[in-house]
């Protein structure tokens, strides 16, 4: 442990803080009271667009003057002029905490989201008391990812192939099918749908590519003030792309961690380390300490975690041939690094997914391998028809590609999920996951040494 704690300092910060930040949550001291568990009116601001459920609209709000966020509940009425982001309400009903759904604690889950609870609220029970003019700048985020997707269906996109662009390009998940979302995660591709490192990373490239001409010429990197100006405007747009996609633990982390790379590969240090992830890790909890019990937060850490400890050791025992040259070697190298990070990615997060999930992809490297550079193409794809899809001319005629590659996605991913044996059904208790860490661990330190 101390040779750990001397060759990770960050550690002497952050497992203080994670124990503290355990302790504070099952003392109750980090979740929000719901405003009051009486029949009662209450004035609330609409904190998001409307999401449709079968029967009722739900909205996030925020009540007044408690500041808790909870969930309402609005019966369709085909009559009533639907309420927009911003307006405030006054409201009679009951706010809940969320029960619990067999072995699934939902109040809990909506506690860690930032959720106090939820409530029910009939047609004739509510009317709207302050229409909002402009948003405050904390709703602008989601009114401009809103926007942005009516792009794509001015675009001509719909149905599963809207829901897929949405989804994977800005966060946009209302559209998703249940039955598209069991496909992915059946397929081992549940990543794609939501925002992460991956489509962080895949920014990055289309970022870094776009501000050093391609590699045409090398100088335009290579001098030290061209390098902090080009480091500073992809980090201030990966910023602004993540507050757009709503900030998921995974997002932020990236960014931090893309931020933190960029400043060592300007102070020439190592950049690609476990100190960096370590940091990137505090850096999160010290502002937002609930995301340690988020399962976004656990599985981004532990899919980095994997690629920094195993995927080097992985690529030690598939070397490449020696005798591919120049086109084919990069081909051959591409899919090699891309089925090792899948693996190493696969094995550190696959005791959480059993444990959450109770299910886990046996056939994910081939899924990533069709999936992975057709993600490429549609963020491609969606940035062309974000930047120029506002001329009339140019809209269907950009859509019409990046809606053959959610295409090509979905069916992919389909057909993945149909093959015999795709997904082995497994539950692991809490301990049987520290369990099979251990295991994990114990057989990288192995394998190190062996390859050393």
């Amino acid at each position: 442990m101390r040779d750990l704690l001397r060759q990770f300092p960050i550690l002497w910060l952050l497992i203080p803080l994670i124990a503290l930040i355990i302790y504070a949550e099952h003392a109750g001291r980090l979740s929000d009271d719901i405003p009051s568990s009486t029949d009662g009116h209450y004035r609330v601001v609409i904190q998001d667009y409307a999401l449709a459920r079968r029967r009722t609209w739900r909205y996030e709000v925020e009540t007044l003057p408690e500041r808790t966020h909870a969930y309402i509940y609005l019966q369709k009425d085909s009559s009533r002029l639907l309420p927009s982001i911003g307006d405030t309400l006054l409201i009679h009903t009951t706010f809940r905490e969320g029960q619990m759904l067999g072995s699934f604690d939902y109040g809990r889950y909506l506690r860690l989201n930032g959720i106090a609870g939820t409530a029910y609220v009939r047609s004739r029970n509510w009317q709207t008391i302050g229409k909002c003019s402009s948003l405050p700048f904390h709703l602008k985020p989601k009114q401009w990812q809103h926007n942005l997707y009516q792009h794509y269906r001015n675009a001509g996109l719909q149905g599963y192939e809207l829901a897929t662009t949405a989804a994977l390009t800005l966060g946009y998940k209302e559209d998703l099918d249940p039955e598209l979302k069991s496909q992915f995660q059946k397929a081992g591709a549940a990543h794609i749908l939501a925002v992460s490192g991956l489509h962080t990373g895949i920014l990055y490239g289309i970022l870094f590519f776009l501000f050093t001409l391609g590699g045409l010429y090398p100088p335009l990197y290579n001098a030290r003030w061209h390098q902090r100006i080009v480091s500073t405007l992809i980090v201030s747009a990966l910023i602004a792309y993540a507050a757009l996609t709503g900030g998921s633990p995974s997002v932020v982390r990236s960014v931090i961690f893309v931020a933190l790379v960029e400043l060592a590969t300007i102070w020439h240090r190592q950049p690609f380390s476990l100190n960096t992830l370590f940091v990137t890790a505090f850096l999160i909890l010290v502002f937002r300490p609930l995301d340690l019990f988020s399962v976004s937060f656990q599985l981004s850490f532990a899919a980095v975690a994997g690629i920094l400890i195993l995927d080097p050791l992985l690529r030690q025992i598939f070397p490449l041939p020696s005798k591919l040259r120049g086109r084919n070697k990069r081909i051959v190298a591409a899919i090699r690094d891309m089925l090792t990070v899948s693996i190493a990615a696969q094995v550190f997060t696959m005791p959480l997914s059993l444990h959450y999930f109770g299910q886990t992809s046996n056939f994910f490297f081939m899924t990533n391998l069709l999936v992975i550079p057709l993600a490429y193409l549609l963020m491609c794809g969606g940035l062309l028809v974000q930047t120029l899809g506002w001329i009339p001319a140019l809209a269907v005629p950009l859509g019409k590609p990046v809606d053959l590659i959610a295409c090509l996605m979905n069916t992919s991913v389909g057909w993945v999920e149909h093959l015999p044996y795709s997904v082995s059904y497994a539950y692991l208790s809490l301990p049987q996951m520290a369990a099979m860490y251990l295991l994990i661990i114990v057989f990288t330190l192995l394998l190190k040494h062996i390859l050393r």
